[in-house]
């Protein structure tokens, strides 16, 4: 009987695992396409350690609940990465993808993280094969692009808290990839797909190939793959997103029914252009208010939209100046980011003798995302100005002004020669272990481990704005006399007069076209920032039955773990300096976290086939840990498992959790961004900096989980399985940074915090907000409650057999709660993020359901993914809400997301050979209907839930030899 090297990650016997899959849903329910019904073999098989706990378990007894995704789903529905498999279950947020990462500048843009239950994929812990990985990003996440998906032999998924089985991060549940180790043969698969539009292209190839050795004593297993997916086009590449559908601040709203106009605070509505144009124009109040530039740099006017009140300018209008040609502080974003990558994985054991067995692991990725378009630079608000003696001022205009009585033209311009920046980013990961494991006395086990993990990420940003070099080109003079090296009279900038030799090259931005091509090398730049992340971890388990009780074995399992997690990365030097006008590069200063912890599991059996039901266990788990940054915890978890016989069992569990901050949120650099956001005082929008940054005195965050559930299997209705689960996750101490937005509200609403300045802005505007100040606190508490259910049932039909598999999420509450005694309610939002960063909105509930019917030749299998209604903003009363009026200063005119349902079908037929030994052809169409998204969202939609890509095609050729 060989031990699986699978180190705390959980077993099952090897024809076991397939009978658990089926034999009890809340594990898998047909999730691997089983059939029928099969019971589990008897003792002697070779064991699995179920993710959740350290003890010997089949995952079919486990008070845990736990959620298998297996191969046989993936090939059912087309699907090439584990991380798309996963993010499809309605238990995840796909916070973390290509569709959600478009507007993301970050150290892994093509990077696929896992987020359960919507509190954040840094409170997700992913593991291989029962190992924690090293972090893919500053955000602590790892990148399931890091590993072959074709190597994933099924997907273990725990709801609720794990601390006290694998320490800190699991807060909101386990994700535990199982890796086919023992592969014998050849497999391959090449695809390609495309959407109906012609973009959105994807290749993918992957193989792999294990063997045994030694006359059976040894293994090994490689395998790889390549990506490449080559995204989508912006907003304008779709019809629905060309709508141009936003939600415009009323510029005339009034709580007094007499004074406003009768429309909402906030109007959702179609044509929404930002108040810029290519050739410059004065939209804030001014004596030349509503004029533009033409191509001869003369002053004509320029025509506002609607919603525009030029008592109170803001920074959008609907409809407007012919000139107005793009949505300029919103275009170029894809709707999809380009992502490619491939993965390299090789494992290889050997028996040393009866009792001892050694493996090893090497696996390398490159993960290259990009390149993600921001807006074309711009200017809004009348940030720029003119001075009344810049030497490209027509004389017309010169004298518009002293009529005018102005010194300066405050000018609001979307500079399309200055183009707009891209970014693009590579994360390459190196891991490798080594491992011994064995059995002793009795049935006692043990295995001992070190892995190294390794990540290097760069980021490149291209085509950035330098923000003292713009406005100091834009500032152009005519030179005097007496400057060594410039001839009296040329044009030059005003620094210049200062500093000859600072190369400021001057620019024309009165009409369209006007910046040279000189200018525009000169104030635009690139950036970059590094990332280095190195995981040492060695740890040590040891489990076996402590002596027989009188309802059955009672077993054991003790464990050590040290591990270091060290983060560095450096930045350009502009970047340091700030000199951009928007700062995505930054410096991480070293840092190591070093950790120290013990763990001890038992399982004790109370009765068994007694007339109070068949089997009643309970669990317990005790983690002690010891971080050297950010202090000590104590971990637990209780649970029980009733069974009252083989058609009922009920299961409970309560665990303290913790989560450790991740070197982002340690960080104590700050960057500066700006965002155009509304001032609730006046009821107006401008651009307000924000400064945002990390903490190195954060805490540890504390997670309670409580979960029970049930699963059914009645024998009145053979092959019908059924499982419902209850969660309820509060976490308290919880690390997160306000958005701008919310600070913006905290700030005018009094708050203690300091989160602002107030004081005149450039236009000589009094009480105006300069800038928010957002760092990482441990403010916030999170609180996550809800049903879970799955679901399976197979019925024989005509020579084959008709599969019905069923995943489903209810959300009671996903909620934040803030020191300043606000709450903030994402449960049923759709619509828009939620005001903590981490934390976005969820539907209330969501279903996903796979029919299929397979014959042994072919299969045919439809999905159905539906997403309800939901609300647009909780902050929001619309005509939906109770309450609403019209006058209320948080109206809106509509505040619901319509619901989607997608419909998804794939199909694949064998060509030749049986069983495992065969070649098949496969192909499938996604968005079977071409459904967009809902029409009530804002500009480029939803891409954590609503496809924004539209029908698509996939066709390839998979086999096994």
């Amino acid at each position: 009987m060989k031990f699986s090297k699978l180190f705390g990650a959980a077993s099952v016997s090897k024809i076991g695992l397939a009978a658990a899959l089926v034999a009890y849903p809340t594990l898998a329910f047909a999730q691997e396409g089983t059939s029928g019904t099969v019971e589990p073999e008897s003792a002697g098989s070779d064991e699995i350690i179920v993710t959740g706990s350290r003890l010997g378990r089949t995952s079919f007894n486990s008070p845990t609940p736990i959620n298998v995704v297996g191969q046989d789903r993936v090939q059912d529905l087309n699907i090439t990465n584990v991380g798309d498999a996963l993010n499809q279950i309605p238990s995840f947020r796909p916070l973390t993808s290509p569709s959600t990462n478009s507007l993301r500048a970050g150290t892994n843009i093509g990077g696929r993280s896992l987020d359960l239950r919507g509190l954040g994929p840094a409170r997700t812990l992913t593991l291989i094969d029962g190992r924690r990985n090293v972090p893919s990003g500053d955000e602590n996440t790892f990148d399931l692009n890091a590993i072959p998906s074709n190597l994933v032999q099924r997907s273990e998924v725990v709801t609720g808290g794990a601390s006290a089985a694998y320490g800190a991060d699991a807060v909101a549940g386990v994700v535990n990839l199982i890796l086919n180790t023992k592969l014998t043969g050849v497999k391959g698969e090449l695809s390609y797909g495309i959407s109906e539009l012609g973009d959105a292209r994807q290749f993918y190839g992957a193989f792999a190939a294990g063997t045994g050795f030694s006359g059976g004593r040894g293994h090994v297993v490689i395998g790889g793959e390549y990506s490449k997916e080559n995204g989508t086009g912006d907003f304008n590449s779709r019809d629905w997103s060309k709508r141009y559908h936003s939600f415009v601040p009323n510029p005339f709203f009034n709580t007094n029914p007499m004074l406003s106009n009768g429309l909402p605070a906030n109007v959702a509505i179609d044509n929404v252009l930002y108040v810029l144009n290519p050739a410059g124009l004065i939209s804030v109040v001014h004596p030349l208010q509503g004029m533009q530039f033409d191509s001869s740099g003369n002053l004509v006017p320029f025509q506002f939209g609607e919603l525009f009140n030029r008592a109170k300018p803001s920074t959008l209008m609907v409809g407007g100046d012919p000139t107005v040609r793009d949505i300029y502080g919103f275009n170029n974003t894809p709707l999809v980011v380009p992502t490619r990558h491939y993965a390299l994985l090789a494992h290889a054991e050997y028996e040393l003798n009866d009792s001892i067995t050694a493996s090893a692991e090497l696996s390398y990725s490159m993960v290259d995302g990009g390149p993600t378009a921001a807006s074309t630079h711009n200017d809004q608000n009348g940030a720029i100005r003119i001075q009344r003696d810049n030497a490209f001022l027509n004389p017309s205009v010169a004298a518009m002004m002293d009529a005018a009585k102005v010194t300066f033209l405050p000018v609001s311009r979307a500079h399309s020669e200055l183009g707009n920046s891209t970014w693009i980013t590579r994360n390459e990961t190196w891991r490798a272990f080594f491992a011994l494991d064995g059995k002793t006395f009795g049935d006692w086990r043990w295995d001992v481990y070190y892995q190294y993990g390794r990540t290097n990420g760069r980021q490149e940003g291209r085509g950035l704005r330098f923000g003292q070099r713009w406005r100091d080109a834009v500032d152009a003079v005519r030179a005097p006399a007496g400057i060594s090296g410039i001839a009296a009279g040329s044009i030059i900038c005003r620094s210049t007069i200062a500093n000859p030799t600072n190369g400021c090259i001057p620019a024309n931005i009165m009409g369209a076209g006007k910046v040279s091509a000189a200018a525009v090398a000169s104030v635009t730049g690139d950036a970059w920032q590094t990332r280095r992340f190195v995981q040492h971890n060695v740890a040590g388990n040891l489990r076996g039955t402590l002596f027989e009780g009188w309802a059955g074995p009672i077993s054991a399992a003790v464990g050590v773990e040290y591990r270091t997690n060290s983060s560095e990365g450096d930045a350009d030097p502009a970047s340091r300096a700030r000199q951009f006008t928007q700062i995505n590069s930054n410096v991480l200063p070293p840092l190591t976290q070093k950790v120290t912890e013990g763990y001890a599991e038992v399982n004790l059996p109370l009765f068994k086939d007694t007339p109070l039901g068949q089997k009643l266990e309970v669990d317990a788990a005790i983690r002690r840990t010891h971080y050297s940054l950010s202090g000590n915890a104590t971990t637990w978890k209780v649970g029980a498992l009733y069974e009252l016989n083989d058609e009922y069992m009920l299961r409970v569990t309560r665990s303290r959790d913790i989560r450790a901050p991740s070197p982002q949120e340690l960080n104590p650099n700050t960057r500066l961004t700006a965002a155009t956001l509304a001032d609730p005082k006046f009821g107006i929008q401008y651009v307000i900096p924000a400064l945002a940054g990390g903490n190195p005195n954060l805490q540890l965050e504390n997670g309670n989980t409580f979960t029970v559930g049930a699963v059914f299997k009645p024998a009145w209705l053979p092959r019908f399985r059924l499982s419902v689960d209850y969660y309820d996750i509060n976490v308290t101490g919880a690390i997160d940074i306000l958005t701008p937005s919310l600070a913006v509200q905290l700030c005018r609403s009094g708050s203690s915090l300091p989160i602002c300045t107030i004081g005149t802005d450039l236009n000589g505007n009094p009480d105006r907000i300069l800038q928010v100040n957002t760092t990482y606190q441990n403010v916030a508490e999170l609180n996550a409650r809800g049903l879970e259910l799955v679901s399976t049932y197979s019925v024989p039909l005509a020579g084959g057999d008709l599969n019905f598999t069923l995943n489903g999420n209810y959300v009671i509450t996903l909620e934040t709660s803030l020191p300043d005694g606000s709450r903030q309610e994402f449960s049923g939002v759709t619509g828009n993020s939620g005001s903590v960063t981490t934390i976005f909105g969820v539907p209330r509930w969501g279903l996903d359901s796979v029919i299929g019917y397979e014959q042994s030749n072919w299969s045919v299998t439809t999905q159905f993914r539906y997403i309800p209604k939901g609300i647009l903003n909780r902050n929001w009363v619309g005509p939906q809400d109770e309450g609403y009026s019209p006058y209320l200063p948080n109206s809106v005119s509509d505040n619901r997301i319509d619901d989607r349902i997608y419909v998804n079908l794939n199909g694949r037929v064998k060509l030749t050979g049986e069983n495992n030994k065969k070649i098949e052809l496969f192909g499938g169409i996604n968005n079977v209907f071409n459904v967009d998204p809902p029409s009530n969202l804002r500009f480029t939609g939803n891409g954590l839930y609503f496809d924004p890509i539209g029908r698509s095609y996939k066709v390839g050729i998979r086999a096994d030899w």
